[in-house]
């Protein structure tokens, strides 16, 4: 069975916050040491005449990439223990065309702008401060501008790897990078000697060396063989997430009250003809019904999710993620279970208003209130009333 090859376990709290203190000050210090921390050196990225910016993350993009799907591929380290940030296509390319726009007249990205402010540097300073006020009008307009909302669940691909989107196993595609960054590095060679004709060197400027270079792009390429060769599985999984749990009565409550924000989505074979179903709750026993379905319900509102017996506890690829999951417990039996058939009073005062109050909803929903109702489609929902909303993801 696959595991972590370093489980990261820790006795506690604090020790996991200072362990994450210790490792972001050794980033950092690496930022520094290697000119990072000087705007004019990143900013020199986009004048062609120094590359270190482009070669030192690509190195880092090889380095994580060839290292993890290889340890993948011999069964030393479990995919699902990796929390990858959810793809949205649209938001992603106009968010990061925003911040190629404020690198280029900063000459600093978040990461490096705390670096080069840790260093002393009043325009590193001036670039946080922007950070600040931009995160937090963007923060919000995306409550209150529709527009926002919108482009900000735009273009939703789930989690996506970018093996998976070109259909190929993952180390041949790590290959491929590999070969696409060599080239990539003898070329950013060749733009450095072009260009820094017309420049002065910048601090901290590491000289030129393309065979050590290309000798460790070499050991990616022979890592990722050897990984290929020995893979003990040639597609990583990737964890689908997990619903919240629902009680029946939950469920009747909210029910009851007409709370907005709420789609019931009745996924048992046969739904659409079956003789009983939770009232309000959509069949959605079809890939297309449930994509149908899925559609009407509003950014952020609450999808209760009810099979058979309550087993359906993860979310389906393919589905949406920017709206709230729940499965019922017990699935529609645990709804016959503890709604539609009254309870027995305990010998308790609070055991005898429990009781009274569930045989209150059994007696709501008896008779024709279970039967269900066709509807070809649900109508709009309103928008979810202090239901949790998606977290806001990103990041350098």
């Amino acid at each position: 069975m696959s595991h972590a090859i370093f489980p990261l376990t820790f006795a506690t709290g604090d020790l996991r916050l200072l362990t994450a203190i210790f490792l972001g000050f050794l980033f950092g210090l690496s930022l520094e040491r290697g000119g990072f921390g000087n705007a004019r050196k990143l900013a020199a990225q986009f004048y062609l005449y120094d590359m270190t910016v482009f070669k030192v993350m690509f190195t880092a993009i090889l380095v994580a990439m060839v290292g993890l799907y290889t340890l993948v591929s011999l069964g030393l380290m479990d995919l699902s223990l990796l929390w990858i940030n959810p793809t949205f296509i649209w938001a992603q390319v106009v968010g990061g065309f925003v911040m190629g726009a404020g690198f280029v007249m900063s000459g600093l990205c978040p990461g490096t702008s705390v670096v080069s402010a840790a260093s002393g540097r009043w325009d590193a300073v001036a670039t946080m401060l922007g950070i600040f006020v931009g995160t937090a009008v963007f923060a919000v307009a995306v409550d209150f501008v529709p527009g926002v909302n919108t482009l900000y669940h735009a273009g939703s691909l789930d989690v996506s790897l970018l093996s998976n989107v070109f259909h190929l196993p993952p180390l041949v595609f790590a290959l491929v990078v590999v070969v696409v960054a060599a080239a990539g590095f003898v070329g950013a060679e060749k733009l450095e000697e072009i260009f820094s004709r017309k420049y002065a060197a910048i601090e901290l400027a590491p000289a030129p060396r393309p065979k050590l270079k290309l000798a460790l792009t070499g050991a990616f390429a022979l890592v990722a063989l050897v990984g290929l060769g020995l893979r003990a599985s040639t597609t990583p999984t990737l964890p689908q997430p997990a619903m919240a749990s629902l009680a029946p009565l939950r469920l009747a409550e909210a029910i009851i009250d007409d709370e907005p924000g709420i789609l019931i989505l009745d996924v048992r074979p046969g739904a659409a003809t079956a003789d009983k179903r939770i009232p309000g709750s959509y069949p959605a026993d079809t890939p297309e019904a449930v994509q149908s379905l899925l559609a009407t319900a509003p950014v952020g509102s609450t999808v209760v999710v009810v099979d058979a017996d309550g087993t359906t506890r993860t979310v389906p690829s393919g589905w949406r993620r920017n709206v709230d999951y729940a499965y019922l417990q017990g699935g529609f039996q645990g709804w016959e279970t503890d709604v539609l058939t009254p309870a027995t009073p305990g010998s308790t005062e609070s055991d005898r208003e429990w009781a009274a109050r569930q045989g209150q909803i059994a007696a709501y929903f008896s008779g024709a209130a279970v039967q269900a109702v066709e509807v070809s489609a649900p109508p709009a929902l309103a928008a979810a009333s202090g239901g949790q909303k998606p977290k806001k993801k990103g990041g350098c």
